[in-house]
């Protein structure tokens, strides 16, 4: 009877040939070999009359006869070497005097592992080009950043474990139980590790990519991906690594995640790349997956992320493996889980400090606890009131008094104006020189922003009149201010360079309130015709005569506000 030979290092096996049978990866197949880069329905080789007819099923990888590749189908002759992959098999016709006498064995338990010694090279004139070599532990180079591709396929499962901490055992109860006794070591051992390793690292990138580099010294993992979930629950990649360094796509698969985060559970999967056929049906041998571990990352009762790790060789994972890393993935997600919440509660402290010299309180407030937004970018406003204030005479005064003087005299009277303008929920933008310049409107929007503004400015000028009876007391020069006010659209938005970033507005509403402030006399509140329109009779109004701006082709109809 027809038979496939086929050579490891325990010796040599034939297996008997039916009329037709299946040769793959897959299991279904009559003949199952277990190989990375042969197809899961690789070939066929059936009885045709007296003929043996091995015919190749578009296999990417290509079945070969005698080193040359078949086209199609061709008959087999005794002796024939046949190559898939990096298996090699030979024929032999079941007739011919040439009996090679090997003992039969289930097509089940084909594996191509090696040269068996004492095969003879013509035998076996190309087996040595074509084996596989074992997985290297000892170096992990580093590795550019590659793209993660989530590939939304059918994933079998093989073991699961629960992935809830497991406590330590007392000393006198693991002692009479060595395998639980072996576990807490290694627990114990690469936790001791990834604390070394990564020590006070504070950028979770980082973070993740070291625990990866930690992992890939006692796990036997080819490719690896740390994944943490975003605000809206979807799980984006923070870190993924090789262990040989190429730059192709990393695959994994949507359904296994989805599995593993809603079920808190670990999952061992062997030959996982026969799930990763392509709807073509296309054999996706590239990605090389035939084994993979993923546990979620689970801190407290909360899944964080998910760690996957996957290896080339088929098998390459045992149950145990399963149970040490479910248990390092409770140790790396608090590590994740503890740098997260610092960086929080650091952008928090950062945000509120920032904000709290900018906003008002109450609007400060807002913006940190996420009810009003502030968006990084330019955003329109189609209506904002924009304030502008400077001292006159300042820079006179200046020259007969020392810089201490100066800047204390500055200070003293910005913190005074400041707290009247967050007292009408207006926003600070900037101090220039003895300048000020806010404006209502954004990030919060009023109905009644110009009116907010302009008395702003009328209660600046009451406190600035008591802060001069205090100075006039002591005997110092009084301060005398001017202030204008425009109405319109602008933009605002963060402004700056990616070291640093400042919350400001810009647009011609802008430089129009500047300018007038510039033509302000001390003492003067000058409004434009825009913000006049929006105070609905509050105020009085002192008609000016018009004023040329500059930047302006017309002169403007200004106003005075008197009370």
């Amino acid at each position: 009877m027809p038979r496939l030979i086929f050579r490891n290092d325990a010796g040599q096996y034939g297996l008997e040939l039916g009329p037709k049978n299946s040769v793959g990866r897959h299991p279904n197949n009559t003949i199952q070999l277990l190989d990375t880069v042969v197809s899961k329905e690789h070939c066929i080789v059936e009885a045709r009359g007296v003929l043996t007819i091995l015919r190749d099923l578009g296999s990417m990888n290509g079945t070969f006869i005698n080193g040359e590749r078949v086209a199609g189908e061709r008959a087999l002759r005794h002796g024939d070497e046949i190559r898939l992959g990096n298996t090699t098999l030979m024929f032999h016709d079941g007739v011919s005097h040439a009996q090679i006498a090997v003992p039969p064995v289930s097509p089940g338990a084909i594996q191509h592992t090696g040269v068996a010694p004492g095969v003879p090279a013509a035998a076996t004139p190309q087996w040595a080009q074509h084996m596989s070599s074992p997985v290297a532990t000892a170096q992990v180079p580093p590795l550019a950043p590659h793209l993660v591709s989530v590939i939304d396929s059918a994933r079998s499962i093989g073991t699961q474990v629960a992935a809830q901490s497991k406590d330590f055992l007392a000393f006198d109860d693991a002692s009479r139980d060595p395998a639980t006794l072996r576990l807490d070591y290694e627990r114990l051992r690469i936790t001791w590790e990834l604390l070394r390793e990564i020590g006070l690292e504070r950028d979770i990138d980082k973070l993740c990519e070291k625990i990866l580099v930690a992992l890939f010294r006692f796990v036997a993992a080819d490719r690896g991906v740390i994944l943490l979930k975003e605000a809206d629950g979807s799980l984006r990649p923070r870190a993924n690594r090789r262990r040989k360094g190429q730059n192709d796509a990393i695959n994994i698969s949507s359904t296994i995640l989805a599995h593993v985060m809603k079920e808190r559970a670990g999952v061992l999967t062997h030959d996982a790349s026969s799930d990763f056929a392509a709807s073509e049906g296309k054999s996706m041998f590239l990605n090389r997956i035939s084994s993979a571990i993923v546990v979620p990352l689970l801190h407290n009762t909360e899944v964080i992320g998910a760690l996957w790790l996957d290896s080339e060789t088929i098998a390459s994972f045992k149950p145990k493996d399963l149970e040490l890393i479910t248990a390092v993935g409770n140790q790396v997600a608090m590590l994740v889980s503890n740098t997260l919440l610092a960086l929080k509660v650091e952008k928090e402290i950062m945000t509120r400090d920032r904000f709290s010299r900018l906003l008002s309180p109450n609007v400060a407030e807002q913006v940190i606890s996420g009810k009003l937004e502030i968006k990084k970018g330019g955003i329109q406003i189609p209506e904002a009131t924009v304030f502008n204030s400077d001292l006159r005479g300042f820079t006179r005064m200046s020259e007969g008094t020392t810089a201490d003087h100066m800047v204390e005299l500055l200070n003293e009277y910005f913190e005074l104006m400041v707290e009247v303008i967050f007292s009408h929920e207006g926003t600070l933008d900037k101090f220039m020189g003895d300048g000020i310049m806010a404006f209502w409107g954004a990030p919060a929007f009023h109905p009644d922003d110009a009116v907010r503004a302009v008395q702003c400015s009328l209660d600046q000028m009451e406190v600035l009149a008591e802060h001069n009876s205090r100075r006039k007391a002591r005997g110092e020069v009084e301060l005398a201010m001017g202030i204008g006010i425009h109405t319109g659209s602008l933009v605002s938005g963060y402004v700056g360079s990616s070291k640093s970033l400042s919350y400001t507005v810009i647009g011609d509403t802008v430089n129009t309130s500047a300018r007038l402030c510039g033509v302000a006399a001390a003492g003067q509140i000058l409004v434009t015709e825009a913000t006049a329109e929006k105070l609905g009779g509050r105020f009085k109004l002192q008609t000016l005569p018009e004023q040329s701006l500059k930047g302006k082709a017309k002169p403007m109809p200004i106003f005075n506000v008197t009370k």
